[in-house]
């Protein structure tokens, strides 16, 4: 079926399948009768004009000419009294005795039955006098062939049927209009048109991610939704899950879309393989497809439908035998969908206090909750607790996307202490009409960055961080701190409460850079204390609270838009000039980003998800210690102190430290730089279940984490200001793990990382059964589990 188009014409067709030939048979019948989106739609507009020659829309039963059949043409109608539904039940009853054979096994059964109607038809003669209504006969529009007339004609003969109030409904909802809709996706392009205009376009389009590695950014699921009256384009996305991880924004802002949007969907052949069963299983229910769960790798798929509604169309481009880099040939589909009636959706639209609100909720699309029919949401600052606070910190988000994973921030930050007498600037990348509505509703003030660096490069990233940074200060000119967020970050309970505690460090100490929110090495079991701080040489990154006077020293020495940099990276490098950033044992923000520019699904996979955030909205911290005097006198204190272990036996058999509290414990291992080719660390930290490509957080080459509750101190000799050993006892005391160590750590480290980027893959296979072929069932399906890493087996980083 090289090239074949699959469209819902297939579905329709095949109604039903063999379930007399096991399980696989089971399967695809189950498949078929799958319209989970159509739970509400009881006919698709297409099934009404298809079958109405079937429907003759009576209130009663038709009779079968058969002894042994009774033919019911149609069920009874909503509209239908109540007495109307009871003399029909009295003739139906009727009727089925009447067409039963004798059986004298049943004779006792039916005299019984009879007697029943003996003593029932005075109630409805009854019933018909005390409510003469119920006597009225059927009008002409919609009169049934009853059975007076049905002599007249043959019993399949519709050419006498009347209209029914339903036909003119359909009628209104043809002649209101249509939207005609286009989809062409091919390995290379990806283009959605509404009406003849293109609304979203991806051409073989890729970015640098390395100095000397590119990736493409065209694979993936594009997403156009549109309103469902006036045809307006009220959300655009792309999703590249043809990476780890990536499909959970995708899943999650399906689910975020109103009811009655139409949903425009198109993809490529690997977008898929990344999804594990349950999002895939939830896609299909959510579609009410069949076509989007039988697509195998290499395979195009498109589908348009209406959210709680029909799936208007669903197309999928098959190949016979997948063999690399096999690709189907290129889909097209062109679709007509119907315009809706216009109404009032929601009752609260009309309430002048919710005016703006209901305009924005008719725009803009993924804010389901916040515009739902049933109740208004109420988001307000006066909902938060109170803080006490010594002086206004502002927060500054900057954000270049759609408004909702901001208004989830917000969210946040008005249910926590501080969260109403905190001030908050939204810093948008470009003029966002969205952004600007958004903040209008939520009485927040915005800034719009007129940005001059290209879309889709680190540069532009850089500058709008320098931008969101400039305006905050400038905006508050009272502010002696800002913290600063981006839109993808999830806030913990204690978020505002952090900084004000840990602000009057940045007022006592000037060798500290910043206040990060983030810890890069907080897996479990090294994230338990909320109370530790430490002192460490790290980026600020996912929140994090600068002074105005540095500020002003960075901003003089930001990159430039010619330098191929992370800002972050850059600003570690070149700004931080020794000073350090205090850090969190346990984070107050969570990364929640998946396949973004700056973190890939497969990082997010192997490490993000797995690192701890803090629910504990009233953790205290102690910030006695982390001065500059302070912190080393307590580090002396703490390795005079400290348990020195000596690794003999691979760390990955042996647990040296125990997994309850009992105090400090210092291991000494070979390095002599941060970016030396040592194995010691990654051996020894990937056996701890650390950070083991995080040899970039760390105080004066000394790795400090917290292992159950306990304080452990990696230092690297000699390269460590806090390497203690003599030469002579080297060898006994300095662990230098071999090559075969650290590849034996890494194989180790598969058995407890939990968060396993999970493959599923299908291959579309030959097959001699004409059946499998037509239903799509003609595939293997390999799926397996693998550990991202981002260390070589040289030890260095390969991202």
């Amino acid at each position: 079926m090289s090239g074949t188009l699959v469209s819902t014409a297939l579905q329709e067709n095949l109604t039903t399948c063999n379930t007399t030939r096991g399980n696989h048979y089971d399967r695809c019948s189950y498949k078929r009768q799958k319209t989970t989106l159509h739970q509400r739609h009881k006919y698709r507009l297409v099934d009404e004009e298809k079958n109405s020659h079937r429907q003759t829309a009576v209130a009663f039963p038709n009779i079968s000419t058969s002894s042994q059949q009774l033919v019911v043409s149609k069920p009874l109608t909503a509209q239908t009294s109540s007495c109307q539904r009871t003399f029909a039940y009295g003739l139906y009853r009727q009727t089925h005795l009447l067409n039963n054979r004798f059986n004298p096994q049943n004779h006792h059964r039916q005299i019984k039955s009879q007697h029943f109607l003996l003593i029932l038809s005075p109630i409805i003669v009854i019933g018909l006098l005390i409510n003469p209504s119920c006597f009225v006969l059927p009008t002409a529009e919609g009169t049934p062939l009853d059975d007076m007339y049905r002599k007249w004609t043959h019993e399949d003969d519709h050419t006498l049927h009347a209209a029914t109030p339903e036909d003119f409904n359909k009628e209104s909802i043809l002649t209101s209009g249509a939207f005609d809709i286009e989809i062409f996706v091919s390995n290379l392009t990806l283009e959605i048109k509404v009406d003849g205009k293109r609304v979203l376009y991806k051409h073989n389009q890729t970015v640098r991610s390395l100095p000397n590695a590119f990736r493409p950014t065209h694979r993936g699921v594009g997403m156009v939704v549109l309103h469902p009256t006036t045809g307006q384009v009220l959300l655009t996305g792309h999703y590249e899950t043809n990476q780890p991880m990536a499909y959970r924004p995708f899943l999650e802002t399906l689910n975020n879309l109103q009811a009655g949007r139409i949903l425009v969907l198109a993809a490529p052949g690997d977008w898929r393989t990344y999804m594990n069963e349950a999002s895939v299983e939830f896609l299909s229910e959510y579609l009410g497809g069949w076509l989007v769960n039988e697509g195998c790798i290499g395979e195009m798929w498109a589908g348009v439908g209406m959210i709680d509604g029909p799936l208007w169309a669903e197309t999928l481009t098959t190949i016979a035998n997948f063999k690399r880099p096999s690709r189907s040939s290129p889909l097209y589909m062109a679709v007509t969908v119907p315009k809706s009636l216009e109404k009032n959706r929601c009752e609260w639209y009309s309430d002048p206090k919710h005016e703006h609100r209901a305009r924005f909720c008719e725009t803009y699309e993924g804010y389901r909750d916040f515009c739902s029919c049933n109740v208004v949401h109420t988001v307000s600052p006066a909902n938060a607790p109170p803080l006490e606070m010594r002086e206004q910190i502002p927060i500054v988000i900057a954000t270049a996307r759609h408004q909702f994973k901001v208004l989830r921030q917000i969210q946040q930050l008005w249910t926590q202490a501080g969260g109403g007498n905190t001030s908050i600037l939204i810093s948008v990348d470009g003029l966002q009409k969205e952004a600007r509505e958004f903040t209008k509703i939520m009485g927040l003030q915005a800034v719009f960055h007129l940005n001059p660096a290209a879309l889709g490069t680190l540069a532009r990233i850089s500058q709008h961080i320098k931008f969101s940074i400039f305006q905050a200060f400038k905006l508050n000119p009272e502010a002696n701190k800002i913290i600063v967020l981006e839109d993808d970050i999830v806030i913990a309970p204690d978020f505002i409460s952090y900084f004000h505690q840990t602000a009057p460090l940045l007022d006592a100490d000037k060798t500290i850079f910043c206040i990060n929110a983030y810890n890069y090495n907080s897996f479990l079991p090294t994230a338990i204390d909320t109370s530790r701080l430490y002192r460490e040489e790290v980026f600020p990154a996912y929140g994090w609270m600068i002074t105005r006077e540095l500020s002003q020293e960075l901003l003089v020495e930001w990159p430039s838009m010619a330098e191929f940099a992370d800002w972050d990276w850059y600003m570690r490098a070149r700004m931080q000039k020794g000073r350090v950033i205090v850090t969190p044992e346990v984070p107050r923000t969570y990364h929640n980003g998946n396949g973004g520019f700056h973190v890939s699904g497969w990082e997010q996979s192997a490490y993000f998800d797995r690192r701890a955030l803090n629910a504990d909205p009233e953790a205290k911290v102690n910030i006695s210690y982390l001065t500059k005097d302070a912190y080393e006198l307590f580090l002396e204190n703490e390795l005079r102190n400290a348990t020195v272990l000596e690794i003999k036996e691979h760390p990955c058999d042996k647990e040296y430290i125990p997994k309850e509290k009992v105090g400090s414990f210092v291991v000494y291992v070979y390095g002599e730089h941060e970016k030396d080719d040592s194995y010691a660390y990654f051996t020894l930290a990937t056996c701890l279940n650390g950070y083991e490509k995080g040899r970039m957080e760390h105080h004066h080459y000394m790795f400090t984490l917290g292992y159950y509750g306990n304080s452990l101190y990696i230092i690297a000799c000699p390269g460590s200001y806090y390497c203690r050993v003599k030469e002579e006892d080297y060898g006994r005391l300095v662990y230098n793990p071999s090559h075969a160590d650290f590849m034996r750590s890494m194989n180790y480290k598969q058995k407890y990382v939990k968060h396993m980027t999970h493959i599923s893959v299908t291959y579309r296979v030959n097959t001699t059964n004409f059946f499998d072929e037509v239903t799509l069932q003609n595939y293997v399906n390999l799926e397996t589990s693998f550990m991202v890493s981002e260390v070589g087996e040289d030890g260095k980083m390969l991202m």
